[in-house]
């Protein structure tokens, strides 16, 4: 029965396609089903490639490395591919120096012995073994390799994982690159027990002093200045499980040297017994974990507790404010007393933290809601807490209206508050969320850490848990909010929206920061009237050495219309988006073309979910040459429709995704697309070009979008309009281009440009 279900199911879901989009979106659904190819294998596939791998280029500086390996009753096959890995390394200069915790299994030191008979008695030295009579656990064992290690690098390795070939080659070329780094992680993933199936990347962010806070994200495969390593005092006993963790939290109080290689270069065994399956597997890891934090907590002043997530097994730092500083509300606001009202209330009503004031910035309510206003300021204004309105009546200018904000304001802590903004109980919905009236006292907390830049809180859209905010991504098409409409219900991408997480940018509609830091940054910045100044603003904040937070403790409601996206702007308001990210990137050049430090290069640069990238997922598109002679059928731009969605630049590659469809064509769900990039030659049109003129032709895909619908509404014949090309940018020369697209053999001016 259960099968006539499911074929009944599958009958009708074909069905309602053919009706509602056509016989093609059903052939074309049908092709997809096919390949259930995992997402990370075919990423493997296109950027694993043994000619890339194994490929080295000289050096400048050859940096030595000494993997120190503790060993203690490991499995042989396991011992062997681990120590294998390490000396099949491409880079050359590099010792292994192996710990015997005094194995009760004789397996372990017969290999030990073997490797050491082959490879440091040999006359290369390039194995180290040193026996322990009395086991002391992995710390004191990683220790005693330390002090024997001649390198001037450390780099740890776990006796049963496994280092990529290019490992070291590719920290020693980071190396290269800045000499001065202390410390250098990787990305990694996971490999089963046979050393058969590797699945679960993590692709980490660049260093990240709040995520790693919240958890030991860097992990493996770690290197460090073993000056620095004899410094703080290596690793500690006592704090075995976690003692990697306990030793970055001390190194980190002494260099922000840290550097990040985004490729994953190491694999993590999954053993039944290991954290890498289970971090209950070792209960205690998190004791372990839980003494780590509190001490560096006590070592550095600050003043906060800690609390357990039971279900992700960590520990939350809470920072708690010392000095019961002034925090200044700003509000901007015009002619929407009744939202504001509703926001006012809810911090008079729902804040535990005693000591802020409120400024309400009005930049032109009329009459009669200036006077509701002035009546609702006189009414909260009160002894324990001032409430004051500022009123000037000018042309719209949001950054304008903060900087006014913070110069009537008398706190050393700013606290930018969009008017639609409620606290309320109601986001306990998500039981994560236990300490509502806490939120200004968790935010300002977490703004008193010295490396701090904003703070900012998730928020949800009214009635339920579902995203608003939840951080910005610096994505290759623009910022964007990562979670964007997502429920809050779940583990998203090692928990980004559970722990506290640093982030590029969090949003100006919640958004603490400490006066002096604000300051500094030179405020909102006035020529974004409109758009990105809250991501100008914590751009400035990073280029002044900071680090911009989310806390995922404290969440709040926005009410902000839940069908308002970009599809739903208008033409003018998209040509005004687009100028102000241009200005955005003009003024920090450092972040144009998707560059964000709290996010992996590996990722989607046009995804809201920490999606692996397309244009490492697939093969680029066939790209050839196009000789334009202005001969070519153009189209009328009133008889078809084509849109660019997105520009997503990456490191390697480019993509192109949009869509197009003839007006007045009932079935669009068989038409052709193609890029074409001319070049941007400012004095002549694409008509006027003659034969001197070679420009790149590149295919694209015809991408299926459920229920996509034209001008007017029909969606039968359009559920194959989009169109999505990846080219490699080794294929097109620098320049600056005018993008064509071909839809049905006819040429379209969209209007946008590339730089390559």
């Amino acid at each position: 029965m259960g099968r006539l279900r499911n074929v009944a199911s599958l009958v009708k879901k074909t069905f309602v396609t053919m009706r509602d989009e056509g016989f093609d979106a059903v052939i074309y659904k049908a092709k997809c089903k096919t390949d259930d190819t995992p997402e990370y294998t075919r990423w493997m596939a296109r950027n694993e490639k043994e000619h890339s791998i194994l490929k080295s280029e000289a050096l400048v500086s050859k940096p030595f490395f000494s993997v120190v390996i503790p060993c203690y009753n490991v499995d042989d096959g396991m011992l062997r591919e681990c120590l294998n890995s390490v000396l099949n390394q491409t880079y050359r200069y590099f010792e292994m120096v192996l710990v015997d915790d005094a194995s009760t299994m004789p397996s372990v030191k017969a290999t030990l012995k073997e490797y050491e008979e082959k490879y440091g008695k040999a006359g290369n030295d390039r194995v180290k073994v040193i026996y322990r009579e009395v086991n002391g656990n992995i710390s004191l064992a990683t220790n005693d390799g330390i002090m024997e290690a001649k390198g001037e690098f450390i780099a740890l390795c776990d006796c049963d994982d496994l280092y990529a070939p290019n490992a070291l080659y590719e920290v020693a070329k980071l190396l290269d690159k800045k000499p001065d780094l202390d410390m250098i992680y990787t990305d990694e993933d996971k490999i089963d027990e046979l050393g058969l199936e590797r699945r679960d990347p993590f692709f980490k962010p660049d260093w990240s002093p709040e995520t790693f806070m919240s958890y030991m994200y860097p992990c493996h495969l770690s290197v460090y200045r073993k000056s620095l390593l004899l410094e703080v005092g290596m690793e500690r006993k006592g704090f075995e499980g976690a003692q990697d963790y306990d030793l970055l939290l001390r190194v980190m109080e002494k260099t922000d040297r840290i550097g990040h290689v985004p490729k994953i270069l190491y694999h993590w065994r999954m053993r039944k017994e290991s954290t890498s399956s289970d971090m209950q597997a070792k209960p205690y890891v998190l004791e372990a974990t839980r003494k780590a934090k509190e001490e560096a907590l006590e070592r550095r002043g600050l003043k906060g507790h800690l609390e357990l997530i039971e279900d992700i097994s960590q520990y939350r730092v809470v920072y708690e404010p010392q000095g019961n500083p002034l925090c200044s509300v700003i509000i901007p606001s015009k002619d929407n007393p009744k939202v504001l009202e509703q926001c006012l209330r809810s911090i008079v009503n729902m804040t535990d933290y005693a000591n802020y004031e409120i400024v309400v910035v009005d930049n032109g309510s009329d009459d009669e809601n200036k006077a509701k206003v002035e009546k609702l300021v006189e009414e909260l204004d009160a002894p324990e807490r001032k409430v004051s309105y500022v009123y000037e009546k000018r042309e719209f200018n949001f950054s304008y209206m903060c900087n006014l904000g913070a110069r009537n304001a008398k706190g050393d802590y700013y606290l930018f508050l969009n008017d639609d903004i409620e606290i309320t109980d109601k986001v306990k919905q998500n039981p994560r969320i236990k300490d509502v009236r806490g939120w200004m006292t968790r935010l300002l907390g977490q703004a008193q850490v010295s490396y701090t830049g904003a703070v900012g809180a998730k928020l949800y859209y009214p009635g339920g848990i579902i995203f608003q905010h939840a951080g910005v991504v610096n994505y290759g098409i623009g910022p964007g909010h990562c979670f964007y409409g997502m429920p809050d219900d779940t583990n998203y991408y090692y928990g980004r929206n559970i722990l506290d997480y640093n982030f590029s940018v969090v949003t100006g509609a919640c958004l603490l920061v400490s006066r002096l830091k604000f300051e500094e940054a030179g405020g909102f910045d006035e020529e974004l009237a409109v758009a990105y100044n809250d991501v100008a603003l914590c751009f400035s904040l990073i280029e002044k050495g900071y680090y911009n937070v989310l806390r995922n403790d404290v969440a709040l409601v926005h009410h902000e219309s839940v069908s308002r996206g970009l599809d739903a702007e208008n033409e003018a308001k998209e040509i005004r988006r687009k100028r102000e990210m241009a200005k955005l990137y003009d003024k920090h050049p450092g972040f144009a073309m998707g560059v964000d430090p709290c996010y992996n290069p590996n990722l989607s640069g046009d995804r809201n979910a920490f999606n692996l990238d397309d244009k490492k997922l697939v093969e680029p598109s066939s790209v050839g040459t196009y000789e334009s002679r202005g001969k070519e059928l153009v189209w009328d731009k009133n008889s078809v429709k084509v849109k660019v969605d997105s520009i997503c630049y990456g490191d390697d590659a480019i993509r192109i995704a949009g869509y197009g469809y003839f007006k007045n064509k009932r079935n669009n769900n068989k038409n052709g697309y193609a890029v074409v990039l001319m070049p941007d030659n400012k004095d002549e049109d694409y008509e006027n070009y003659t034969d001197k003129h070679t420009a790149y032709f590149a295919a694209a895909n015809r991408v299926y979008v459920k229920g996509f619908a034209d001008e007017r509404g029909r969606t039968r014949g359009f559920a194959l309009c989009h169109f999505d090309s990846i080219i490699s940018r080794d294929d097109i020369e620098p320049g600056e281009y005018k993008l064509m697209i071909t839809i049905g053999g006819g040429l379209v001016d969209t209007g946008e440009h590339l730089r390559i």
